[in-house]
């Protein structure tokens, strides 16, 4: 068996991922652990190159596979000169710290993003390429790993949007058939008030940040960037199921 420890959410907190992942026994010299991020590596934090840095040489020696979030697809509208999305990104979703941290400049909505964009290809010129070629989901005999959500009415994914994909929320849709769909995106606490109006955001609140379990899905985003708290489940997955599904 292979034991899948599962994060999502990072959000450039590179220092609580890596100590979620130590108190949860991952050992990336283990052959039998293997890491599984659902996405959304970046913005909200301040170490979103240290996180680059350290997922990339995982997936690198095939150690980690890793699926697009829609935080990480606002880093492919940048490069992609789509600076309207960049400006909107910057004042809601914390894609500022994201661009500091790979450009080594303070960002802002008046920044030269072009200057910026030719700093990053130099600096980083592996990210928009690696950004390019990750999954939108990851399926075993059992279970479906993506960052927002799949439909599980759609008997054929290829109908289902890269758009969709990232954004929509697996909380609103059918699961797949005799599967369990296992996300990030949507925060286990937003959940756990939005169905108890008696609850309150708070950080004392551990157990409002833990994961959530419903029949056939799995919540697992920890709202790091409020709790500093990072999730790590661990799925073990048989051998041959995990080979066909992470290409090993």
């Amino acid at each position: 068996m292979i034991k899948v420890f599962t994060v999502s959410d990072i959000h450039g907190h590179y220092h609580v991922l890596k100590d979620a992942l130590k108190a949860a026994g991952y050992d990336e010299k283990e052959t039998s652990h293997h890491l599984l991020v659902l996405g959304d590596l970046f913005d909200r934090g301040t170490e979103s190159d240290l996180v680059f840095s350290y997922l990339k040489r995982l997936y690198d020696e095939k150690k980690a596979t890793i699926i697009l979030g829609n935080h990480d697809y606002f880093l492919l509208e940048f490069f992609n000169k789509q600076d309207d999305r960049t400006v909107f990104n910057i004042k809601h979703n914390g894609f500022d710290l994201t661009l500091t941290a790979f450009s080594d400049q303070t960002v802002t909505v008046d920044s030269d993003f072009d200057a910026i964009r030719a700093t990053m290809m130099r600096r980083v010129p592996t990210l928009k390429p690696f950004l390019e070629q990750l999954p939108l989901f990851i399926e075993t005999r059992n279970y479906v790993f993506t960052h927002g959500g799949i439909d599980g009415s759609k008997t054929d994914y290829d109908e289902i949007s890269k758009k969709d994909f990232v954004w929509q929320y697996q909380y609103d849709l059918d699961p797949p058939k005799d599967k369990t769909a296992v996300v990030g995106h949507m925060r286990t606490a937003h959940i756990r008030l939005k169905e108890d109006p008696h609850l309150k955001l708070t950080k004392d609140n551990l157990n409002l940040f833990k994961p959530l379990y419903k029949p056939q899905k799995v919540f697992i985003d920890g709202f790091v960037e409020f709790s500093k708290h990072i999730n790590v489940v661990v799925f073990e997955i048989d051998e041959i199921s995990f080979k066909d599904a992470f290409n090993q």
